[in-house]
């Protein structure tokens, strides 16, 4: 017998596991998420998507404000971008308008933010796929992920549509290449995600030291290459800074 799919919790449940009680000054409106909350006593502002949402101009406007608000009001207040959203809108007057546009718009006042000492922390909570994790969650100082979160680049049936090469054999590639395979896990491997939080952990205490520990200092390569997942990364952005610096 077929055992039930378990159901994916509310955007607000997800909310209320993260923050706690605090997770009610945080709004959602079609999907995105601005507020305030607090973690271990100290306020953080949040930005984020939930329900699988796609990201359009209007979004990533909206994102982009709050992370303004965020400077202007709180300074040095860290940003905790929450990520559940299945790509950037698949739309095509929203690429007429000029989306990529918008989104290096949020891009700059996160770059903003980290100059003005604000510390940058993404957890993805739900799909984290495509332009919209590049447009802000793949931004930030240290990415962590629920670890029932699908993190990943591009899905295999995009890729063969874009490399042609068939689908099933960028499935049997992607047994063995973490870098082709969605999940929280695969992308921990290629270094990318900092640390895989399961559903029995402390998740504000999680977050705490989260954001206690986060550094500026991109340490993908290193971890990639201690976990297995990125051999030559590392080694090979050595010899390029080696051979720049003569």
């Amino acid at each position: 017998m077929k055992k039930p799919t378990p159901k994916k919790p509310s955007a607000r449940a997800v909310l209320a596991r993260l923050f706690g009680a605090s997770a009610t000054g945080i709004a959602i409106e079609k999907s995105v998420l601005t507020g305030y909350a607090m973690v271990d006593g100290a306020k953080v502002c949040v930005i984020g998507t939930c329900d699988g949402t796609y990201i359009d101009n209007e979004a990533a406007l909206r994102l982009a404000a709050h992370v303004i608000q965020c400077i202007e009001r709180q300074p040095k207040t860290p940003i905790v971008m929450l990520v559940d959203s299945a790509g950037q809108e698949p739309n095509r007057v929203a690429e007429m308008l000029g989306l990529a546009s918008y989104f290096g718009h949020l891009l700059s006042c996160l770059e903003l933010a980290r100059r003005r000492g604000h510390k940058l922390l993404t957890v993805a909570t739900g799909q984290a796929v495509g332009g919209a994790f590049l447009c802000y969650g793949m931004f930030a100082d240290r990415i962590y992920a629920l670890d029932s979160a699908s993190v990943g680049l591009m899905p295999i049936a995009a890729m063969s549509a874009v490399t042609k090469i068939p689908a099933a054999v960028l499935e049997k590639l992607s047994k063995t290449m973490p870098s082709l395979e969605f999940g929280a896990a695969p992308f921990a491997l290629l270094g990318g995600v900092e640390e895989v939080w399961s559903a029995s952990d402390n998740l504000p205490a999680k977050l705490a030291a989260a954001i206690a520990t986060s550094s500026v200092e991109d340490n993908r390569a290193e971890l990639g290459k201690k976990r297995g997942g990125r051999k030559l990364a590392l080694d090979i952005r050595k010899k390029v800074l080696a051979e720049s610096a003569r």
